[in-house]
């Protein structure tokens, strides 16, 4: 077993890993107690951070690699941002995360070990799925076990004066004096819309229930 952190693989420095990673990440819920009242009121939180401890071996040949290996470790590990982490048994997934906290090493002559805990976004992220409008429809075979907001592109051909996309009474509507060559994207993940490239948020209407 082995992980890939910010597209360097683990054996290449002579590690070897065990990664625990948790069923489930924490949820922020809040729970309050009202005095008289039997059990909590429960307000539902979003996912927390996912915390994924990785327990790290190595053993080099000599004492003099053992230290020019902790230092090529080190700089491996050290990120100022989250980067991507791919553990080798899923390897069409990804986390997104940084090392959280300071990584004591244990050393017995030229034997390492230590642990190293990935502070990872909540979610484990597949491959993009893309998918193109027929007829005025769309269906998308998304894999994913959570909700997760599309990105809408649009090349116009012909002159409109709105665009609009829909499932069952919900709806995006964007409504703009469109020319042909014009392009608009509408991105839920960020809020963005624009509009060749244009942020054009006074555009947009929309309804969700």
């Amino acid at each position: 077993m082995g992980i890939t952190f910010n597209g360097i693989h683990s054996s290449t420095f002579g590690l070897g890993a065990k990664v625990l990673r948790p069923l489930l990440p924490n949820v922020n819920d809040n729970y309050i107690d009202i005095p008289g009242r039997a059990g909590s009121i429960l307000y539902p939180g979003k996912p927390a951070d996912r915390l994924i401890p990785v327990e790290f071996g190595f053993m080099p040949a000599t004492k003099a690699l053992f230290r020019a290996k902790v230092w090529e470790i080190s700089d491996w590990l050290y990120t100022e941002e989250r980067k991507a982490l791919v553990i080798d048994d899923e390897p069409d997934k990804h986390y997104i995360g940084k090392i959280e906290g300071e990584i004591d090493l244990e050393q017995a002559f030229v034997l390492g070990k230590f642990t190293a805990v990935f502070r990872c976004e909540p979610f484990a992220y597949g491959s993009e799925v893309t998918a193109s409008f027929a007829a005025d429809a769309i269906s998308i075979d998304y894999p994913g076990t959570y909700a997760a907001a599309p990105i809408f592109a649009a090349d116009f051909t012909t002159a409109s004066d709105i665009w609009r996309v829909a499932k069952g009474i919900d709806y995006v509507r964007v409504n703009h004096g469109f020319r042909p060559g014009d392009k608009l994207l509408v991105n839920l993940q960020s809020g963005l819309i624009s509009i060749n490239g244009i942020r054009a948020m006074n555009k947009l209407d929309w309804q969700n229930s």
